[in-house]
């Protein structure tokens, strides 16, 4: 929990930084929507396993959701890598797109660990 406050304010300054603006373009947009969506449905569907892991009686953390929950960083990383090559192609509008889903990213993946850890009882 040390490591996650100032994770969550670098991640809010860097948002702040690359916030999209009053009119986004349309790469800016589905660069935001293509880094987001996928590590959110790892994120939903992470939680919903322990939920149903812990519907059954069992106390811990599941072995699916820390799978899903290892995708989503995976997810991650991936749209890091990504955004490197947009930005060593001088695709600006992308790379920043990216960037902000990336911090939205990642603060999904804070709140999402918060949560399993909270509902695995650990």
């Amino acid at each position: 929990m040390l490591i996650a406050i100032p994770l969550i304010i670098i991640m809010g300054i860097l948002a702040w930084v690359l916030r999209p603006g009053m009119a986004p373009t349309n790469h800016r947009r589905l660069a935001i929507l293509a880094t987001v969506i996928p590590t959110g449905v790892a994120a939903i569907a992470a939680v919903v396993f322990q939920l149903v892991h812990n519907a059954t009686g069992k106390v811990g953390v599941s072995d699916i959701s820390n799978v899903c929950f290892i995708v989503g960083l995976g997810l991650i990383g991936a749209a890091i890598l990504t955004l490197l090559g947009f930005a060593l192609a001088h695709k600006g509008g992308i790379a920043k797109g990216m960037g902000f889903g990336v911090c939205i990213a990642v603060a999904l993946s804070v709140i999402e660990v918060v949560l399993l850890e909270g509902m695995s009882g650990v």
